[in-house]
């Protein structure tokens, strides 16, 4: 009878049920593979987002922090202990001062010195505007602020940033690998540029 429903099911064309596979145990080098691969994660925390990178195979972490722009405000970013606040890709902010809460405005070229420090690029490659719309102010001249206002030229409007859950969202990344609490060499870890999709 078997016999007989095999050859009816090889003339009609027909195929056979197929046997039930054995699916193997994962072998060692089917788990160094499996942790030789990137590993990225994401996080929202009171308006900012984390994206942590693992690599498996170099063990590096790429740390993003970012507040994504609204309607309200431009994105900022963090990255090597410096926050950057995005006015557009088309503005140019080399003449660009910058308040925190509303104290006597700071002209953002005097923290060039202690941006350089932190081996933060102050220019990119786009010629006809090297700032790329970002003013860049380090972490420690905005220690407690709430808000900073930023004026990219003497004819352009203010803009304000809000910073409100930036100390937690670091924090909750340094918590999820971004580097250490302690401070310079964690901060190694952050970028400015976006990690892989």
């Amino acid at each position: 009878m078997l016999l007989a429903t095999v050859a009816a099911a090889g003339v009609l064309g027909l195929s056979l049920p197929s046997l039930p596979h054995s699916i193997p145990f994962p072998t060692e080098g089917m788990r160094r593979l499996a942790g030789y691969k990137v590993r990225t994660k994401a996080y929202n925390l009171k308006g900012w987002e984390m994206r942590i990178e693992r690599d498996g195979f170099t063990g590096q972490t790429r740390c993003r922090l970012y507040a994504p722009s609204s309607v309200l405000q431009g994105r900022i970013t963090y990255a090597r202990g410096v926050l950057g606040f995005h006015l557009g890709e088309e503005v140019d902010v080399a003449d660009a001062w910058y308040s925190v809460d509303d104290r006597a405005p700071t002209a953002w070229r005097d923290d060039q010195p202690a941006l350089a420090e932190r081996r933060e690029p102050l220019a990119g490659d786009n010629l006809f505007n090297p700032t790329g719309g970002v003013v860049l102010i380090p972490r420690d001249r905005l220690a407690g602020a709430v808000t900073v206002t930023i004026r990219a030229d003497r004819e352009a409007t203010p803009r304000r940033f809000r910073l409100k859950g930036f100390e937690t969202a670091l924090a909750a990344a340094r918590a999820n690998g971004c580097g250490d609490a302690a401070g310079a060499s964690g901060d190694e870890a952050f970028q400015r540029e976006a990690l892989s999709p």
